[in-house]
Parts: C-alpha cells; structure tokens; sequence
C-alpha cells in the first residue's frame, strides 16, 4: 500500500480536485484506491455526491490518547462504517467533516506523535493499492502528520506567480521533516490551471520548471468543465464520457490519466 499525500501551505490550488480525479486515474488503472478527507470543510466527499461525516475525526480519535478510550471495542468497525463508495466511479471514501478540526486541537494539547496518520493509515487500510490523503492548507496539527505519512507527496500549485509560494512553503517543510527522519520523497509539482494564453500563466509554468526541473509535472489546464465538477458531482473522466466532443474536457481527462501513469511509475 502507497500513501499519498495532496498538499499545499497555500489555498485555491486544486488540491481536492487533484485528489479526487488522481484517484479516478488510479482506480480506472485498476488500483483500489481510498480517498480520505483530512480537511475540516469536507468537500470530498459533497464533490463525489456524499454528505460530510465524520470519518477522519473518528479514524484520528482512535489512535489519539484519550480519545480512544472513548470509542468502545471494535474501532477497526467503526471506522469501516463511514466508508462510501462513490457509485458510477467505484472510489471508496473516507469522509470528512467539521469535526476533524476537533482531532486537530486535541492533538495539540499534549505530545503530538508524528506517526499518528501514518500508523492509522497503515493498520486500518492495508487492503487498498493507495491511499490518497487530502489537506487543508493550513500548516500544524493534520497536515503536518499527513505529510509525515506519505510515502509521495504531491503538490498542486495555481501556475501564477503569485500562488507558487505555497509550493516553496510546503518544500520547506518536507525539508525540515526531512530532517527529522521522514523517508518519503516529493512525487512532483502540479501546476494547475494552467493557460497559455496569459502571460502570467506561462512565466509562472516557466519558473516553476526552472526551480523544480523534473518535479514540475506537465499542467492541468484551465477548464470551465473542471471548476463545475463538484456541482457536476462527477470525476472529469465522466465528465468526458458525457461530453464527448468538447475537445478541453477530453484534454484535462488526458493529463489526468497521464498524472495517474506518473505516479504508478514512480
């Protein structure tokens, strides 16, 4: 099992959208893929046509002292039972909800154990091919374990200048987990929203090759259809399916395969 971690210390870089059409690519290669919301907002599971529930906060509680006394017996159980299966997609989800943001704050009252997700992740999920885990971008608490966690990180960034210090933020602190033991590596820089067309976007693609050489992963382009998939409720390969001559949506479905060929291969 490979685990997965989507971050960005900045937000509006796609992050969920990323996670969730990576685990389309995944799974239509022919993986079992679990996506698990680890931001508060619990939008993963809205965009794959569920309600937040809380999932995350009680797969945390279970391994966070005190909390855990407080589950009963069959935690492994009680875990399993929030997870949902997006139908036409067959991605399985662990949802998320406000209440993770209660795991986060009981986590920082006492020692925190940097493998808290990791070990969690590892003893719950070991069925499943990957595991992707989406953040927050908020740095302390969740995310920092959720990095800690992954085997590969993946960092989207909004290929504008202004937007890719989130990208160097987040690197520096993979530096600095780095430093601290942490043995997974940087799956690459995903530039997202990308367009051609602006200036702007090209010299921001184009620093981000310069910095990052071969982790700047090819971009996603810009696409009306990628930013109405959580109303759409779809992933944007059914959304291509559905649209077979919109020639943007086909182009997104094919980065996105090609991002799920890149990670396999890495």
């Amino acid at each position: 099992m490979k685990i997965i971690t989507v971050a960005n210390q900045k937000g509006g870089t796609g992050k969920t959208t990323t996670a969730v059409n990576l685990a389309a690519a995944l799974t239509l290669a022919g993986k079992k893929v679990l996506l698990v919301d680890l931001d508060p907002q619990g939008n993963l599971a809205t965009f794959l046509g569920h309600q937040p529930r809380p999932g995350a906060y009680n797969l945390l509680a279970a391994y966070i002292p005190g909390l855990a006394s407080l589950m009963g017996n069959d935690k492994s159980a009680q875990i399993r039972s929030f997870i949902v299966s997006a139908e036409r997609s067959q991605i399985s989800i662990l949802p998320g909800s406000a209440e993770t943001a209660n795991a986060q704050a009981f986590m920082l009252t006492g020692e925190r154990d940097l493998n808290l997700i990791r070990q969690a992740v590892s003893e719950q999920f070991a069925r499943y091919d990957l595991v992707i885990l989406d953040t927050a971008p908020s740095l302390g608490g969740i995310l920092e374990l959720a990095l800690w966690a992954a085997d590969e990180v993946l960092v989207p960034v909004a290929s504008e200048t202004a937007a890719i210090q989130g990208a160097y933020q987040t690197i520096a602190t993979l530096k600095a987990l780095t430093q601290r033991g942490w043995q997974g590596c940087l799956a690459g820089i995903l530039p997202t929203f990308y367009d051609e067309r602006t200036v702007e976007r090209r010299e921001g693609l184009l620093h981000l090759q310069q910095a990052f050489g071969a982790l700047a992963l090819p971009p996603i382009h810009e696409c009306t259809a990628i930013r109405e998939l959580p109303a759409n409720q779809m992933t944007i390969f059914e959304k291509a399916e559905a649209e077979k001559t919109n020639s943007y949506v086909r182009r997104a479905a094919q980065e996105y395969s090609a991002l799920g060929k890149a990670i396999l291969k890495g």
